[in-house]
């Protein structure tokens, strides 16, 4: 197997996306397509937080006529359906015909893994599965491609399973259940730095990468982005994967990663343990809900310089080392938070609001 990667840009990105199939010879086996972008959120276009529609309609435009189901599932505390409306899916669905589906409503089957039983979309059966995913830095994951793209398949309570049972091996594991038809990995603009999420700052690759094999592609595009191995502990390490097109060198370009939190302040911190994307969604909106009140940054000011503040979401085991005022994020807290007599914003995940109270 081999993977491919092609330089794109807005203007030319249909003639790439041809190019790239063409490159690694994928042509559709079945009679309709399933495809799974990454769009986790609505946010604004061009700032790599997700798999840009266009990339989706380059792709369509070359099969046309073929029945085509277009999904995203799997975001706790927020709607997919809305996501894929705001970020511009709907109008692409429009022009290729295809249908828009929230996967959290979708029909679906069991199948059996290592952690006991999933519920899987029915489309993986009855379609053929594109995985369209978007190149980005993650806080907890050190990346996430066409592998942690997958988690958005799953229902809103096993995605809360994974992160309890260890994030890391239950997407290794869920890659060997499901495995794409074809991978592609959107990195015209990518994001780097404080991923997934808009304190990513954007980065401008202008590349495609596409294979068959879902963990090649992963390894290559862990490599254009320069992280070593370790950095993404859920992707297998493979010693060599043949590149067709551009070869790694050629399109590789570092990426930063730096989180150092949503408040920054030298005295709050932040301890994500095993916590989803809607507790960590939460403390984002808290942090613009912080700077946008006037009274509410003077606090900060103040509790930022002279005292400490931990904010903790998840399963922890112990108490920070040094902490000061310790808040608690969410019901997978909840035990935590009672053992050592901690105040809770309840939830799964909680309110802004309530977290605000806390702090």
């Amino acid at each position: 197997m081999t993977v491919g990667i092609v330089r794109a840009t807005w203007d030319d990105l249909e003639q790439s996306m041809a190019e790239l199939l063409r490159l690694i010879g994928y042509r559709p086996q079945r009679e309709a397509l399933f495809i799974k972008p990454n769009v986790p959120d609505s946010g604004p276009p061009g700032q790599g937080l997700y798999t840009d529609p266009a990339v989706v309609e380059a792709f369509l435009k070359l099969f046309p006529g073929m029945p085509t189901v277009i999904g995203e599932g799997g975001i706790v505390g927020r709607d997919a359906g809305i996501a894929l409306q705001k970020n511009g899916y709907a109008a692409v669905a429009e022009r290729c015909d295809a249908t828009l589906v929230n996967l959290e409503h979708a029909e679906r089957y069991t199948v059996s893994w290592p952690y006991g039983q999933l519920k899987l979309p029915i489309y993986l059966l009855t379609h053929e599965y594109i995985n369209i995913a978007k190149m980005k830095t993650h806080v907890q994951t050190g990346v996430t491609l066409g592998m942690k793209n997958q988690k958005g398949l799953l229902t809103s309570t096993d995605k809360r399973r994974f992160h309890r049972l260890g994030l890391n091996e239950c997407i290794r594991a869920l890659a060997d259940v499901v495995r794409p038809a074809l991978t592609i990995v959107d990195g015209i603009v990518a994001l780097e730095g404080n991923g997934p999420w808009r304190y990513g700052r954007p980065r401008e690759m202008n590349v495609l990468v596409a294979g068959t094999d879902l963990i090649e592609v992963d390894n290559v595009c862990r490599q254009l982005m320069g992280f070593p191995p370790e950095h993404a502990p859920h992707i297998p390490p493979l010693p060599s994967v043949e590149t067709v097109g551009l070869s790694i060198e050629e399109a590789q370009r570092p990426f930063a990663f730096d989180y150092q939190g949503y408040f920054v302040y030298k005295n709050v911190y932040e301890h994500i343990h095993d916590s989803c994307s809607g507790c960590n969604w939460v403390l984002y909106y808290a942090f613009k809900a912080v700077k946008s009140n006037h009274w509410r940054q003077l606090k900060f000011l103040y509790r930022g310089v002279w005292r400490r503040l931990d904010i903790v979401m998840g399963h922890a085991s112990q108490l920070p080392a040094g902490h000061g005022k310790v808040i608690c994020m969410g019901d997978c807290a909840r035990q935590f938070a009672e053992e050592h007599g901690l105040p809770l914003a309840r939830g799964c995940p909680p309110k802004v609001e309530d977290v605000l109270r806390l702090l």
